[in-house]
């Protein structure tokens, strides 16, 4: 898909630039890496304001990166990856303003759609919002993305999913079909599971009242659970987890655990996950991953195990940072 959005060009100022968030899904950098095109100095969401996006800092980056490529899109994950916070109306409507201005392409990767439990929080689509704008946005191009293999129960190894371009000729649309059909086969079942990802159990169908319970209640629970357990934990803060199927925590290790990284030549944050991992079998990503270097330390866990399961996770995890935050304490 980042194709489209191609100049021709394959290196120089004339390159084509696309803006990705850090941190972010790896996989956008992959895509810009196949089809050689720009990293535009990645927009920074930070930790400090719910993992929100700060416009004007956009709007910063962007005009430092136009000497080194021609800016064409802006990928806009919401609800988050791996961060876990879930956009407001306004946050959205600026994003749109902002791409409309820059004459950028906007990719709304919105695959956690169905995936939100903080109090309070709604998800809204970059369609929706597009047409509340009005016909002054008419030729704004967006282009929507959506999957099964992150939905309800998050069936990650059931690849399937769809886009939806909006503002595009048909002969562009020609050829992005043609594009994706030579590459994309989805499994039968795939396909089925994005069947019922779009179609839903709803009231007073049979199996509404299973449904609702498993996939909405259960992980509204276990998001709560996640941040209140994340931020008891000595020198872990936790945003709330508002969406999607991932907490991402500040830590601050000790000096001690710090020197123990570097004599390993591991980031802290990298060490911290490792060391969870050989002594609860607990995995977890190290912040380091998602280009978060010079940013803090952070770790990603999900939400996804079971309730059956969850509470004894996170209460070997306890046990275990408690050991580790004794272990490595400062003397002085």
């Amino acid at each position: 898909m980042m194709g489209i959005i191609s100049t021709g060009i394959t290196e120089g100022k004339g390159r084509a630039g696309v803006m990705i968030p850090i941190p972010g899904y790896g996989m956008y950098q992959a895509r810009l890496l196949q089809h050689n095109t720009h990293q535009v100095i990645p927009i920074r969401v930070t930790w400090h304001n719910s993992w929100g996006l700060n416009m004007s800092e956009l709007k910063k980056k962007l005009d430092g990166a136009r000497p080194h490529c021609l800016p064409r899109a802006l990928v806009l994950i919401n609800p988050g990856n791996p961060t876990g916070q879930v956009l407001t109306y306004e946050d959205i409507q600026e994003v749109i303003k902002f791409c409309a201005r820059e004459k950028l392409v906007l990719f709304a990767d919105e695959v956690y759609q169905d995936n939100v439990y903080a109090e309070g929080a709604q998800f809204h689509s970059c369609k929706k919002l597009l047409k509340d704008l009005g016909d002054e946005y008419s030729g704004f191009q967006l282009i929507s993305l959506h999957s099964s293999a992150k939905g309800y129960t998050f069936e990650c190894g059931l690849r399937g999913g769809y886009i939806e371009l909006v503002g595009f000729n048909d002969q562009l649309r020609s050829r992005v079909k043609t594009y994706l059909s030579a590459r994309s086969c989805p499994s039968t079942i795939a396909q089925v599971i994005m069947g019922l990802t779009c179609n839903t159990p709803m009231p007073g169908d049979e199996s509404y009242e299973k449904f609702s319970k498993v996939c909405t209640d259960s992980y509204k629970k276990k998001a709560k659970m996640t941040t209140e357990v994340l931020n008891s934990m000595e020198n872990v803060k936790c945003n709330e987890v508002a969406g999607a199927m991932y907490a991402f925590p500040r830590i601050t290790p000790p000096k001690k655990a710090i020197e123990a990284a570097k004599a390993k030549e591991m980031p802290p944050d990298e060490f911290y996950c490792w060391q969870a991992l050989e002594k609860t079998g607990i995995y977890m990503i190290p912040g380091q991953v998602f280009d978060m270097k010079g940013s803090g330390n952070n770790f990603q866990i999900t939400i996804l195990p079971s309730e059956e399961t969850f509470a004894p996770m996170f209460e070997r995890l306890r046990t275990f940072h408690q050991e580790f935050m004794a272990q490595f304490k400062d003397t002085n």
